[in-house]
């Protein structure tokens, strides 16, 4: 079965034109399949789900698991930039997350932004928005992520080095 996700874009949502264009064209490969329809009043996006589980959907993952899914989605965060999508124009949450079975691949669910956020706001924000769906271990790893993204000038690629060696010392220590 096909799962679909649809999402209702207001006027203030609007697209520019090249953005649009990469969504829909899936040169993005961190945002999911979309499709659009659109009338006179409003958009509607309908994204692909197929393969991928809602973040949010999860509850009490381990430690070392909810970091591979922080991971998965700050690389999402860096594919988007790569193609001029930064993360304060788009939603990044554990709602608008979707990752494979095993957490080897994930994407985001693009939802524009309504107010203007950092970089290291947004992606702060996202670290934090997992801390429910997680064990009180996997809980105090990301409060030290999303302390570091909200440093200034933090360079993700240095914290998902961070996060592979939180994962070594869980790995070591035997931390569920």
């Amino acid at each position: 079965m096909n799962k679909v996700v649809r999402v209702n874009f207001s006027d203030k949502d609007a697209f520019f034109p090249w953005k649009q264009d990469i969504l829909l064209s899936g040169k993005c490969r961190g945002v999911l399949p979309l499709g659009i329809v659109s009338s006179e009043e409003s958009i509607s996006g309908f994204y692909s789900t197929e393969g991928y589980i809602r973040v949010s959907s999860l509850y009490e993952v381990k430690a070392a698991d909810i970091l591979t899914i922080a991971e998965r989605g700050l690389e999402c965060a860096e594919i988007c930039r790569d193609v001029l999508i930064f993360p304060g124009e788009y939603v990044l949450s554990a709602d608008t997350l979707y990752i494979s079975d095993d957490f080897r691949e994930a994407r985001i669910a693009y939802i524009p932004e309504k107010r203007y956020i950092s970089q290291e706001g947004a992606l702060s924000c996202f670290i934090y928005s997992l801390k429910k769906h997680t064990t009180e271990n996997g809980r105090t790893y990301l409060d030290t992520l999303g302390s570091m993204l909200e440093i200034q000038g933090v360079k993700i690629y240095r914290v998902i080095s961070f996060i592979e060696e939180l994962k070594e010392e869980i790995k070591l220590c035997g931390i569920c």
